[in-house]
């Protein structure tokens, strides 16, 4: 039973868009589309403060990326709503009132949090009417394909019998945005979500979903090794993936900067069948 679910949500949408116009991690022909519509002082309180709300793969992730992009990206509450509370947290901060919630480092940007809120709250409503349906039908024709592909390939029950564990969250969602040309995607949102952004060809896609969802198969099979708990061993784990990728597809066509593990890893299979335990934990063995 295919266990990847899409999904184009606006709230979702509305944030990278918001990211892409602020040429905040993305500086595409996107952004520049959309850009004359907001006040240039508003974007560049966004991007004045880029690297707090921005994220790399394997190198750097934003001290407030999460409460101000990936939390709301989720979509659990209504986007003006989220924002809205951020708003009148930071301004019981601001009286002396700090709810007992609030985590004290970002205590010292309580500022920044208002000022970006208000900005994602003020052009909500403009790109509800005016920017999200044609974006949401073109994300929709995207979907049609890619879930006729996984559906036929038996692509996830092929990774979860390699793997040798499922999937924990039951079923993996990648939400679909269209403006993440040239920055980072396949940003995980939560435990069971993704972003992906729908520049490529479907086939190149389904390569890169793939990935991502060996990725969570990994959060499973690794979950008792020091694996996702930093930078250090990001690209070991993210080699494996496309180790376990190559399997069920052929080949591999992204992370090339990986496939020196993806290789290392082969090299171990021909002396026996490894897990994907014995298989990271040979890797670490090198790599000290």
């Amino acid at each position: 039973m295919n266990k990847i679910r899409f999904a184009a949500n606006k709230d979702t949408n509305y944030i990278f868009h918001m990211l892409s116009v602020a040429n905040c991690g993305y500086d595409n022909s996107y952004g520049e589309k959309y850009r004359a519509r907001y006040p240039q002082e508003e974007l560049r309180i966004m991007k004045q403060n880029e690297p707090l709300i921005t994220v790399c793969g394997g190198e750097h992730w934003g001290l407030l990326y999460g409460l101000l992009v990936s939390e709301p990206a989720c979509a659990k509450v209504p986007l003006p709503d989220y924002y809205g509370s951020l708003i009148e947290t930071g301004n019981a901060i601001k009286s002396g009132n700090i709810p007992e919630f609030v985590s004290r480092e970002v205590i010292p940007y309580n500022d920044t949090i208002i000022a970006i809120s208000e900005v994602m709250i003020k052009h909500y409503n403009d790109y509800s009417e005016n920017i999200w349906e044609s974006e949401k039908a073109k994300i929709e024709n995207y979907i049609s394909n890619l879930q006729d592909y996984f559906e036929k390939s038996d692509f996830t029950d092929k990774a979860e019998k390699l793997l040798g564990c499922c999937l924990g969250s039951g079923c993996f969602t990648a939400t679909l945005v269209t403006s993440t040309a040239g920055g980072p995607e396949a940003i995980d949102i939560s435990k069971s979500q993704d972003v992906f952004g729908i520049e490529r060809t479907v086939l190149d896609e389904v390569y890169f979903i793939g990935h991502e969802f060996i990725i969570y198969l990994l959060f499973e099979a690794l979950a008792g090794e020091n694996a996702f708990k930093s930078f250090e061993t990001w690209g070991m784990t993210e080699g494996l993936a496309e180790y376990y990728l190559k399997k069920i597809m052929g080949d591999t066509r992204f992370f090339t900067e990986q496939l020196k593990y993806v290789e290392f890893y082969e090299q171990c299979e021909k002396n026996g069948c490894l897990s994907a335990v014995q298989l990271y934990r040979k890797a670490l063995e090198v790599k000290a």
